[in-house]
């Protein structure tokens, strides 16, 4: 039986340090978004981001905060990146089905709950973007032709990142904020009570910040 040797062993102990490195990191991000999400389900719950009349100081805190916040850190510390770049490019597509849940932007419009400004053009594009994910998670996960994949991969990337700062945009402008100058009728003030609330807080940003680590690695797909 042939004994390892030396260099083999320290190699495998380098490679070992290096699987637990990335896991405790991991494990430092998950923590961290489970933080973010308790901390926008209690700020919905205690109507926080619901005060009509004043700026949408509560929901810009959780947009810029968590993004600005996220992007920082993955350019100044090595071992984030390599954790965050180790996670499957089809599986951070595949999460966008979430997005599906922009139905309930089309039914809000449709029962005069949202404003049809706001819920019809976010609904759709969000629900594209979901149904879109799909065929192209498929084909990361088995690459045929990479010049070809990458070109539709970032356009995808770019119409969903679009749609998620158009629902900003409106929201905010049809909001019964100081900012909502849209406003005629309905507000988006639905989008600012829990459990709903997660959308803008959480979520939005969270997608936000998955389509710009998605661009950022699409040089993979070369």
């Amino acid at each position: 039986m042939k004994t390892p040797s030396i260099h083999g062993m320290h190699g495998m102990l380098g490679q070992g340090m290096e699987d637990e490195s990335v896991h405790q990191t991991m494990r430092i991000v998950y923590g961290i978004l489970l933080l973010w999400f308790l901390a926008a389900a209690i700020g919905g719950m205690r109507g926080i981001f619901n005060q009509p009349g004043v700026p949408p100081a509560g929901v810009g805190l959780f947009l810029v905060v968590p993004i600005g916040g996220f992007v920082l850190a993955y350019a100044a510390i090595p071992r984030l990146r390599q954790a965050l770049d180790l996670i499957p490019l089809w599986l951070i597509t595949i999460a966008h089905t979430w997005r599906f849940v922009g139905l309930g932007f089309v039914i809000g419009a449709l029962a005069n709950i949202l404003p049809r400004q706001f819920g019809y053009p976010e609904g759709v594009g969000d629900v594209l973007t979901a149904a879109l994910c799909l065929p192209l998670a498929a084909a990361l996960r088995n690459p045929v032709e990479g010049r070809y994949l990458r070109r539709a991969f970032i356009a995808w990337n770019l119409f969903g990142l679009v749609d998620l700062l158009s629902a900003i945009t409106m929201g905010i402008l049809y909001s019964p904020s100081t900012f909502g100058v849209l406003r005629t009728g309905l507000s988006t003030a639905l989008m600012t009570r829990f459990p709903v609330n997660l959308i803008p807080t959480f979520f939005l940003p969270l997608f936000i910040l998955l389509h710009l680590l998605s661009l950022r690695r699409s040089r993979e797909l070369i």
